[in-house]
């Protein structure tokens, strides 16, 4: 097991949460302005497409909010991306992408049933199911965009930073505040579980190229399994990966609870972590957002 470094993370730890904090601020305000500028064309021509917009300002904000996040933490944490290795390994990569998905389908079970008793489904619709322009500008932001920047920012600056001090604290820290930056129930939960998929092959790996060939992966299949009943190959493609995920996290396992075992640490790098302002108000405003979209859904 790594020893702790000597330096004091309470620093290091601010800027995690102030990075996120402008990552927040950057899409609520390129969505106010985008929206001033696509919506005098949808009221000059009306019949113009208003889901291709909607689509295209989605992309838009991520493409720019990702650039601007990933310079200022590069600067901010003196980590350059150039430094990230990319290196390819195809095995881990499927490893990656059926675990992923094996949990994404068990929660999504699990979403179904609690749907029944009332539990409001508050995620974004991302199916392919609009004009060519819509599903394009879906497409790219989905399976391109997203998991590049996400895997950036989040495996690559953030949970390298915290990974000096404690990897499992890295991998469950990290994986929350991914999870919670959806900022909705339905998305929240699955990309908690799947960012510990992410983050912990990534520590084995070294590689962000895994990481965001298996996040562009399994988005990829959340976006076909809308067909699947239209669709036998892709009915039969997702079940494969399905029982694939599942053999695959039992025989990692051993190597996972070997893992734990050797990363257990005196010191409470959770507590110290959640002390630090700008953390702790990200923990309380994305919680806070979540109940109440989630109450807004009910009624």
């Amino acid at each position: 097991m790594e020893k702790p470094p000597k330096f004091m993370p309470d620093k290091e730890f601010s800027k995690v949460g102030g990075s996120l904090w402008l990552y927040i601020i950057m899409q609520l305000t390129l969505s106010f302005l985008f929206s001033f500028v696509a919506m005098p064309l949808i009221m000059y021509s009306l019949y113009y497409d208003y889901s291709a917009i909607n689509a295209c300002i989605a992309m838009l904000i991520s493409f720019i909010s990702g650039i601007i996040l990933l310079w200022f933490m590069s600067n901010s944490f003196k980590r350059s991306i150039q430094d990230l290795k990319f290196t390819f390994k195809p095995k881990e990569t499927i490893d990656t992408v059926a675990m992923m998905y094996f949990l994404n389908y068990a929660i999504g079970i699990i979403g179904a049933l609690l749907s029944k008793i009332g539990l409001p489904d508050t995620s974004p619709d991302f199916s392919l199911n609009g004009s060519v322009l819509f599903n394009t500008f879906t497409f790219i932001s989905v399976v391109i965009l997203a998991p590049i920047f996400e895997e950036l920012i989040f495996r690559g600056m953030i949970l390298n930073t915290l990974t000096k001090y404690n990897k499992m604290f890295a991998i469950i820290v990290t994986s929350l505040l991914f999870g919670l930056l959806h900022l909705n129930i339905t998305q929240a939960i699955p990309a908690f579980f799947m960012s510990l998929v992410l983050c912990y092959m990534y520590v084995q790996t070294d590689s962000i190229l895994v990481t965001i060939l298996a996040h562009a992966g399994n988005n990829l299949l959340a976006l076909m399994s809308v067909y699947s009943d239209n669709f036998v190959l892709i009915t039969v493609v997702i079940m494969v990966f399905v029982i694939y995920g599942l053999i695959t996290i039992i025989l990692k396992s051993k190597e996972v609870n070997a893992f734990i075992k050797e990363e257990k640490t005196n010191e409470n790098w959770y507590a110290r972590f959640f002390k630090q302002i700008p953390n702790l108000l990200y923990l309380i405003f994305t919680i806070l957002w979540i109940i109440i979209s989630l109450f807004m859904n009910m009624f």
